[in-house]
């Protein structure tokens, strides 16, 4: 959702940075690079190591109400965001939201989507381990009732992208200015792309693509995205 869906690394960026100077502590624009795609708790955690006193549960509460703040006066969705949910909605694939943001503020994101686009939401409050482990990838795999395999997941961190890869998806990294380590980096099913647009473009040939009723993809290691007959299809979450 943060950085995929949503302008709104950011807001996290500057909620931590105003958590840290109100202490006196430093925060540079390493660490706002560090935290990306963290785990809220795992930034808590971050900031006590960085001399904020408080407890975590005191600190992610404060990140959350600083970013819900900043959130009320309108969504900084990402381009193409919109097109990507009501091309999927439009091929009736059934889509995830998956994020370590609490459910507080993700609702608020379900919500403003355009009606009826996402059907699960897992959240950083709903899963015992965040990103980069895959649970939340297999929660919302197991349910929206598919195999984790036969997703199709859109990401943008490298933590995210380890927990997508972890649990067998597919995976998207749609921005390049984040360096994937290895190895990840290598993963067969991996694709680095330039933003959205080209996530959107593969999904809508395929999604357009000739074929029977209940065409969906198959996803090969190595390969791109290529049709196969309903009985197989994956679907992406």
């Amino acid at each position: 959702m943060d950085g995929t869906l949503l302008d709104s690394e950011p807001l996290w960026s500057a909620a931590a940075r105003r958590l840290a100077e109100a202490q006196g502590r430093p925060w540079s624009t390493s660490d706002d690079r560090e935290i990306v795609g963290w785990s809220i708790p795992a930034v808590a955690s971050y900031l006590r190591g960085r001399g904020v006193g408080q407890d975590e549960t005191w600190i992610v509460d404060q990140l959350h109400g600083h970013v819900g703040a900043a959130m009320l006066g309108s969504l900084p969705w990402r381009e193409g965001a919109f097109e990507l949910l009501t091309l999927l909605r439009d091929a009736e694939v059934p889509v995830a939201l998956v994020t370590m943001t609490y459910r507080r503020l993700a609702d608020l994101v379900v919500r403003a989507a355009p009606p009826r686009t996402i059907q699960v939401l897992v959240t950083g409050d709903d899963v015992r381990w965040g990103k980069p482990h895959p649970e939340a990838y297999r929660t919302a795999a197991g349910l929206l009732g598919v195999d984790p395999w036969r997703c199709v997941a859109v990401e943008d961190s490298p933590t995210g992208v380890a927990s997508a890869l972890g649990s067998g998806a597919w995976t998207y990294a749609v921005d390049p200015s984040q360096t994937i380590p290895r190895p990840h980096a290598d993963a067969a099913r991996l694709r680095c792309v330039d933003g959205l647009g080209p996530v959107i473009a593969e999904l809508r040939e395929l999604l357009g693509a000739p074929g029977p009723a209940g065409l969906g993809a198959v996803l090969e290691p190595g390969e791109g995205l290529r049709a196969e007959p309903a009985g197989r299809s994956t679907r992406p979450a």
